[in-house]
């Protein structure tokens, strides 16, 4: 539908939003991750003020995949087992880039085209988190609408993969390189499976990694992505319409798909792929509107 910039965000926002403090510890962050199904929990005291975020991202790059694993080693000696009980907020994002309640959604609409966040925590006046607010919220409502717009166009056709035998600690490190949250797998040219956040974290929250009898970041970060990897993966083609993909994105409870012409893997789709093609699709054609008129998605909750 149409919506008038007058509209709020907060109109469109999760109001009832998944929240930690900053005692809780990374692997209990790991196990709401799990529960919830959420990529993003923001951090906050007991007025509800936010004092910081953690997203999958986060905590994948403590997991081996960037700057945030030399806490593990330097804080924490390398030793698995204390760094994943350390407290929240030794890896928080204490920057965090918020919206305000009554800021218009067009605005913000226009901030995630070109900002690389898919979500922004929502205060109110008195800098409290009010609401949270996604890419998934902007487009879930167009689940199912016919578009004519094919996947292709929309696609990110650079597809980065990793073979059965890399290392999870490899593979995050891949993931945070390149802002990525999943990876297919691949072995003699087929997709046999994919690696996401989301598995890495479940290796974690499931304590799966107790079978290596060791306490050693370096050892247990050296499992191997055929291990982790989901083998009960969901591909589609290229030709199929948005509006069908953002429904599957809601059927399938995942937030990318793999794409296959034939038997030949040739590009990947995600959420934000999505949310960047309608909203820059939009501004292209109605420059001068955008700030006015926007067309958003008020999904049913």
């Amino acid at each position: 539908m149409w919506v008038s910039k007058r509209r709020n965000i907060i109109d469109l926002a999760t109001k009832e939003v998944i929240t930690t403090a900053p005692t809780t510890t990374v692997k209990a962050l790991c196990d709401l991750m799990m529960r919830t199904g959420k990529r993003k929990i923001p951090i906050v005291d007991v007025l509800n003020r936010l004092k910081g975020i953690v997203t999958s991202t986060d905590l994948i790059n403590y997991f081996g995949g960037g700057g945030k694993y030399l806490i593990m080693e330097r804080d924490y000696k390398g030793n698995f087992l204390s760094g994943i009980n350390a407290p929240t907020s030794k890896i928080m994002t204490t920057e965090v880039f918020f919206v305000n309640d009554e800021e218009p959604v067009a605005s913000v609409a226009d901030k995630m085209l070109y900002q690389y966040f898919g979500g922004f925590p929502v205060l109110n006046k008195e800098a409290k988190l009010v609401g949270f607010v996604t890419e998934q919220d902007f487009i879930g409502s167009l689940a199912g609408e016919k578009l004519n717009f094919p996947a292709r166009n929309a696609m990110s056709k650079k597809v980065i993969t990793v073979t059965p035998n890399t290392a999870i600690k490899d593979a995050a490190r891949i993931m945070c390189a390149n802002q990525l949250r999943r990876l297919p797998v691949v072995s003699e040219h087929q997709i046999v499976g994919m690696v996401r956040s989301y598995d890495i974290l479940k290796f974690i929250s499931d304590a799966e990694f107790a079978k290596f009898h060791t306490s050693k970041a370096e050892v247990i970060l050296s499992e191997v992505a055929s291990n982790v990897m989901s083998k009960d993966i969901y591909t589609i083609d290229e030709e199929l319409d948005l509006g069908e993909v953002i429904h599957l994105f809601k059927k399938k409870r995942v937030g990318g798909f793999p794409i296959v012409k034939g038997d030949k893997l040739v590009g990947i789709i995600t959420e934000r792929d999505v949310f960047r093609a309608i909203y820059s699709t939009l501004k292209m054609h109605f420059p001068k509107k955008f700030n006015e008129i926007v067309f958003t998605l008020f999904h049913q909750k």
